[in-house]
């Protein structure tokens, strides 16, 4: 028997030569970035964070469910976003786990496991999409660009931390890569279901946040220019029309609320979208000030600050080339992807700029795109311009690569949510210039240390659980008695014994000009170098 394994062994790995050949290659990468992205993504994936987003699309994914069940369609229809694709991905699960177990209600005690549940489903979602983008960008760039793109941005730190989250950011920003290479490729292929998937995914785009729509316009200009000047225009309407019935089908069939009413569900999904994207702002911290406009010089200092020294260095590096190019040749090459994305990603980049609502994750989409860019230099660098000392320069990458993507990813794990770049030196440095947002993270930790610490009797009874004033409650009720939980903006320091307060939270002005108490500071959690939540004892005067 062990002659036979032997032999399997030796003919597996020797004679067969499955290793060194393209397929084998091609498989041991493959199996590779799969578990680096189990690796990054699984541990801990209940416990590290619970939005307050998060808990809403727990929310309306049981209410999308409720109208499939049903047959009110119109219930499918939850939020302006629209966050279709998501309450799909997670809704489902859900609503198998609560057939299974007969668990049909959220309560305290259960909600980490329809957390874990739902997050999963995101995951592995994302996962298939990682592994179209990788044969995409394979069959566009090459197999080596493709699985240098693909191991680059599975470890880039805060993309990391935004597909560990609750939401749809990276979603929508998987969505909209795919639909860019499908776009690009579907053109020099000249075969129509590329085209149709480009449409499908344009759908797909859009029916995760609203702003996905803006692919459709590019998609068609992209098209008419290209035939235009390739001197084929006779194919112009015939690429349009498979676009737009691939996408409408795709809307209609992904989205039940627009078999009933479709112009109120578009029409409040794009007025909506303007009011409380557009004009409605979001309260930033910027260089110390708080502001509900951040301006247009936030996503580049957002860029700067949350993007990796790594990637920046190689963004820079293909920037420079492409430059001193053109300095020489005075052309850049029209047909190349890298113009292709930036007209489509920098375009994004103004929209989004132009809202008075600003967030830092709004910026995720770009990640592909710099990590792309990145590749880009690097290889450029180190298989055509260096020569001589090849081996030291690769070490030097490797040893940056170490520095700034590998040790990051894993003393923040599993909050790298809060990763900052450290050229801007510590992270209380860097929050000076964006400050951080509380937004759940770790606040299983925070609970567990409460009922540690201020547990009435040092019981875990309900009755028995201290009563809390937080700013922001949704993320703590989701696992903790809700009559113990207090809005510190609408209840008064009478009704609760405790102020939990995240990162960059003050205590209010009617809390410190209290007559009747006094807060003072008891106990600190800190990640990634930050306080990031402060427990106050109030006691009396």
């Amino acid at each position: 028997m062990t002659n036979m394994f032997n032999n399997y062994i030796s003919c597996l790995f020797n004679k067969c030569n499955l290793i060194n050949t393209k397929r084998g290659k091609i498989i041991l990468v493959i199996v590779i970035l799969i578990l680096v992205f189990l690796i990054t993504r699984i541990p801990l994936l209940s416990r590290d964070e619970i939005n307050p987003d998060g808990v809403n699309w727990h929310y309306r994914s049981q209410q999308f469910i409720v109208g499939l069940k049903s047959g009110d369609f119109l219930k499918t229809y939850q939020h302006y976003h629209p966050g279709v694709t998501l309450m799909w991905i997670m809704g489902i699960p859900v609503e198998m786990y609560k057939q299974i177990t007969g668990i049909n209600t959220y309560d305290m005690y259960n909600f980490e496991d329809f957390h874990l549940i739902a997050k999963c489903s995101i995951v592995f979602v994302q996962l298939l999409l990682h592994g179209i983008i990788f044969f995409l960008l394979a069959n566009i760039t090459g197999y080596k660009k493709a699985w240098y793109f693909s191991l680059l941005l599975l470890l880039e730190p805060f993309f990391v931390g935004n597909s560990r989250i609750l939401h749809m950011d990276v979603l929508f920003t998987l969505f909209i890569f795919i639909t860019l290479l499908l776009l690009y490729h579907s053109l020099r292929k000249g075969k129509s279901i590329w085209i149709m998937l480009s449409g499908m995914f344009i759908a797909l785009s859009f029916l995760t946040k609203s702003i996905g729509i803006g692919l459709l316009p590019f998609g068609v200009l992209y098209i008419i220019i290209y035939f235009i000047l390739e001197k084929k225009t006779r194919f112009i309407t015939r690429y349009l029309l498979l676009l737009f019935l691939s996408f409408t089908a795709t809307v209609f069939l992904v989205f039940p609320a627009m078999w009933v009413k479709p112009s109120f569900v578009i029409q409040d999904i794009f007025s909506e979208s303007e009011r409380v994207g557009v004009r409605k702002g979001h309260t930033q911290i910027i260089m110390g000030e708080e502001t509900e406009n951040a301006g247009f010089h936030f996503y580049p200092l957002v860029l700067a600050v949350k993007v990796s020294p790594f990637i920046q260095l190689g963004v820079f590096t293909y920037l420079l080339l492409v430059l001193i190019k053109y300095v020489k040749q005075r052309k850049i090459n029209d047909g190349s992807l890298f113009l292709y994305l930036s007209i489509f990603y920098i375009g994004y980049l103004l929209v989004m700029s132009f809202p008075s609502k600003k967030i830092d994750r709004y910026m995720v989409p770009l990640f592909p795109y710099l990590v792309y860019i990145a590749v880009e230099g690097y290889y450029i660098v180190f298989n055509k311009i260096v020569q001589r000392k090849k081996t030291i320069s690769i070490l030097l990458l490797f040893i940056l690569f170490i520095s700034f993507v590998i040790i990051p990813n894993i003393n923040l794990f599993p909050y790298l949510f809060t990763y900052t770049n450290p050229l801007f030196g510590s992270p209380d440095k860097a929050n000076k210039i964006i400050a951080q947002k509380p937004f759940g993270m770790g606040i299983f930790e925070v609970k567990d240390k409460i009922m540690n610490k201020y547990a009435l009797y040092g019981s875990k009874d309900k009755d028995n659980y201290p009563k809390l004033g937080f700013i922001d409650i949704k993320p703590i009720e989701a696992i903790y008695p809700n009559s113990k939980v207090f809005n510190i903006r609408e209840t008064g320091l009478g009704s609760y014994d405790y102020v939990v307060l995240g990162v960059n939270e003050n205590l209010t002005e009617e809390m410190l000009n209290d007559s009747r108490y006094t807060l003072e500071k008891d106990l600190s959690f800190y990640i990634n170098g930050l306080e990031y939540w402060r427990v106050y004892v109030k006691k009396p005067r």
